[in-house]
């Protein structure tokens, strides 16, 4: 295929030239700077107009003999380090321009009429002076007046900058008021905002309230509260709601297990917040408000309603019930743990009724064990250690202290049924509470602690039949002294059991809060009306 020559005004084509010469074509040099010597040496920029590729080349014509090699088998080759330098801009310089020549002087004739000139101009000086002086006088006025307008121009000038500095510091100030209008339109409108969405949730609130005939806005009064809690009153169910104070949508409670095993109706469904691990930390609108799943809890807790039937009371899944009822479970002992229920001495001498003042004035607190049935465990192993044999049945073990006046003072956690007494004494930390000496702890005869009390404590137990089969006078009257004030202890175990769900065996389901669920029914029952009224 023939070959071109790339150089500018170089029209070589074919390997013969017009002079019957046999031309050769060679690729530019790899090595870079040879090959920039080249593209110089050709006078051509690479760009878009010139790229060159394998198949750009220089025709032997450009290259001297000296620059050029021939191989053995004829074939011609550039020497290393070759330049093309034979162009058709790289010929002989060309001929000099001839000296101009010498100008010829004027004639004479031209130099006189010159001179005339001068002189006729020379015998007119008056002429001249008076036209200048009229000129002179004109362009002065000229100049006056136009000095005039200029000054009246720069006085214009002056009053207008004048008014557009007023005209920009009033501008300045309408954009302050502006900016300040556009900060009060956004607070509004985000007040508005905030209002209709809590209008919206009012009025979904109203809506459920009015399609649902179970909630805690439709059980108010006194009677129905305490029926379904077990507290005196609406006002108290209230005041211990706002003293849990759980968030407006619950946010300061954890939902139970990870957030994404939420149930899809835990949540509100026209919230706009789709992610769960956000609706975790913002506190994504939960379908149900905060006051009913306290009453959901309370519910299940005193009425001993099961998670189905809650469920279907307020229209929602199963397990959202099992997740409103966890969290608030150790959310509410968590709270109410940090309520001091042990009264100092001084309290219990105030509240002490007429009977203890009589007969036992140094009782400090009645304590009792009692036990709840469970559900029996696969595990040989943890079913001895759970079975009680004064239940004949597998149970759990708690131990509940009084003050004088009834209430609740003590609540030890839940241990297996196998336990003893004495033993349930020693771990529940019942020891460790700040006794005065001269205190009395009044008990069963299963309790022999009187040797493991704290110094200064004394333990008041009924009388021991001795070797004889027939108790004294004196010891038939103390322990009927001591078992009619005792009895209230076993009254006050019996207000935490009329929380139904002790009735029944505890699933092992619940055995992770079990305690928690102990300590909030005996917490709940002081917010009852009192056990001994004078």
């Amino acid at each position: 295929m023939p070959s071109f020559c790339c150089v500018p005004n170089c029209n070589q084509k074919g390997y013969t030239s017009l002079s019957g010469e046999k031309v050769s074509f060679f690729n530019f040099p790899k090595a870079p700077l040879l090959r920039k010597q080249w593209i110089h040496a050709i006078r051509r920029d690479e760009g878009k107009g010139f790229v060159i590729t394998e198949r750009t080349k220089v025709c032997s014509l450009h290259f001297k003999s000296e620059d050029l090699r021939k191989s053995i088998n004829g074939r011609i080759y550039v020497k290393e380090g070759g330049i093309p330098s034979k162009f058709d801009w790289s010929g002989p310089s060309p001929k000099k321009r001839k000296a101009p020549t010498e100008r010829q002087p004027l004639p004479a004739k031209k130099k006189l009429l010159t001179e005339e000139t001068v002189e006729m101009f020379a015998f007119e000086p008056s002429t001249s002076f008076e036209v200048d002086t009229c000129e002179t006088q004109d362009l002065e006025r000229q100049i006056s007046e136009q000095t005039k307008t200029i000054g009246e121009l720069e006085e214009k000038l002056k009053q207008s900058e004048s008014e557009i500095n007023n005209l920009r510091r009033e501008n300045n100030e309408q954009s302050e008021k502006i900016s300040e209008l556009e900060s009060e339109i956004n607070n509004l409108r985000r007040e508005n905002t905030e209002l209709n969405e809590k209008l919206t949730d009012f009025e979904r609130q109203q809506k459920e309230m009015s399609s649902r005939l179970f909630c805690v806005d439709r059980f108010t009064t006194d009677g129905d509260i305490s029926f379904y809690t077990g507290m005196s009153s609406y006002a108290t169910f209230m005041a211990i709601f706002e003293y849990l104070n759980p968030g407006d949508n619950c946010e300061n409670i954890r939902p139970r297990g990870s957030v994404t095993d939420v149930p899809e109706d835990f949540y509100n469904s026209d919230s706009d917040d789709e992610g769960n691990v956000q609706a975790a930390k913002k506190g994504r609108r939960r379908k149900l408000k905060p006051q009913d799943e306290f009453f959901i809890v309370l519910c299940r807790l005193r009425r001993g309603f099961s998670e189905k039937h809650l469920a279907h009371l307020y229209g929602v899944a199963q397990s959202t019930v099992s997740r409103v009822f966890v969290p608030w479970i150790n959310y509410m002992y968590l709270k109410f743990g940090q309520i001091s229920i042990w009264p100092s001495k001084e309290i219990v001498q105030a509240t002490m009724p007429a009977d203890f003042k009589e007969k036992f004035p140094t009782t400090r607190v009645i304590i009792d064990c009692t036990e709840v049935r469970c559900e029996m465990p696969s595990s040989l192993l943890l079913n001895s250690e759970l079975f009680s044999s004064y239940k004949n049945h597998v149970t759990l073990k708690g131990l509940v202290g009084i003050a004088p006046s009834g209430a609740i003072t003590f609540i030890s956690q839940l241990y297996t049924g196998s336990i003893s007494d004495r033993e349930i004494v020693v771990r529940s930390g019942f020891l460790s509470q700040k006794f005065e000496n001269g205190d009395t702890v009044m008990a069963d005869k299963g309790f022999q602690i009187a040797d493991i009390l704290p110094l200064g404590v004394k333990l008041n137990i009924p009388p021991f039949l001795g070797a004889n089969t027939q108790m004294s006078a004196e010891d038939v009257v103390r322990t009927q002294q001591i078992a009619g004030l005792r009895i209230h202890v076993e009254r006050a175990i019996n207000k935490i059991k009329n929380f139904l769900i002790w009735k029944g065996e505890i699933p092992l389901s619940l055995f992770s809060v079990v305690n928690q669920m102990w300590s909030v029914s005996a917490f709940l029952c002081n917010t009852q009306d009192p056990l001994i009224s004078e």
